[in-house]
């Protein structure tokens, strides 16, 4: 089952990419911060890093240690945005006019900024289960510190734990638990696709089959064997079933049940 559901995963955001290129409209205009500038920023061009670090100090020192600091244009580099400018636009006219709202693109409130190079993300926030930011009920900001190090390589989301930013929203899962589901060690992206899924919950396989990727190893021999999950598990999953309702971490007793 997992291997069909990344399948058609990779089918879907695969096809959706081939459409994009094919389409041509990936272009300098339409595909990149130019096409977004708000009014107030038409005709700026770009200032520099270093003039934003005039300013902007905390962040540019942040800024540099950051995954995005990476990305460089080496040689001519004159009207290429770098730095600063790849995510926020063109600086010129916020410069000159010593700062302000609106004289920049603010990627908390324009996720289109994300995806102009992060295309794949935008064709998982279109699968049916997924968090909200096209509709614009949060934003890539609300769990990536773009400025910040990474917590994990290429993640950008937080230094104290990845888990953090989840548990940001979904208080109740953080714990702690009397009896842990020891997975969450691990990530909350264990279970879950964060950006979008083609399964409820957002889960990165259906049913049964995602408590059985870890609970078929033989150092859970009741997990494959037991008579109980034979009877059960047609009925449901492992946590609609009625059994292991607390599978994020239980309070009463060590097989994840509520009571």
């Amino acid at each position: 089952m997992r291997k069909s559901y990344l399948s058609l995963t990779g089918l879907l955001l695969g096809l959706a990419g081939m459409l994009f290129v094919a389409s041509g409209n990936f272009t300098a205009e339409a595909g990149s911060a130019d096409a977004l500038l708000p009014d107030s920023m038409k005709g700026a061009t770009f200032a520099g890093t270093e003039t934003c670090a005039t300013c902007h100090e905390k962040q540019h020192e942040e800024f540099k240690l950051s995954t995005h600091a990476r990305i460089a244009v080496e040689g001519e580099t004159e009207g290429v945005a770098q730095g600063c400018e790849m995510c926020h636009g063109p600086g010129s006219i916020h410069a000159e006019n010593g700062g302000g709202r609106g004289t920049m693109i603010n990627p908390r409130k324009t996720p289109e900024i994300c995806f102009t190079c992060h295309m794949d993300k935008k064709m998982e926030f279109r699968l049916p289960y997924r968090h909200p930011v096209l509709e614009g009920h949060m934003s890539c900001a609300d769990c990536h510190n773009l400025h910040g190090v990474d917590a994990r390589p290429w993640t950008a989301t937080s230094m104290d734990d990845a888990n953090e930013v989840c548990f940001k929203c979904h208080k109740d899962k953080r714990g702690p638990f009397t009896w842990e589901h020891q997975a969450l060690r691990d990530g909350c992206t264990t279970c879950h696709k964060v950006h979008g899924s083609i399964t409820d919950k957002m889960l990165v396989a259906r049913d049964a089959n995602l408590c059985l990727r870890c609970h078929v190893q033989t150092n859970f021999p009741k997990m494959g064997s037991n008579y109980n999950h034979a009877t059960y598990l047609p009925r449901g999953t492992c946590w609609s079933a009625g059994c292991h309702t607390a599978v994020h971490g239980s309070y009463f007793e060590r097989y994840f049940r509520d009571e």
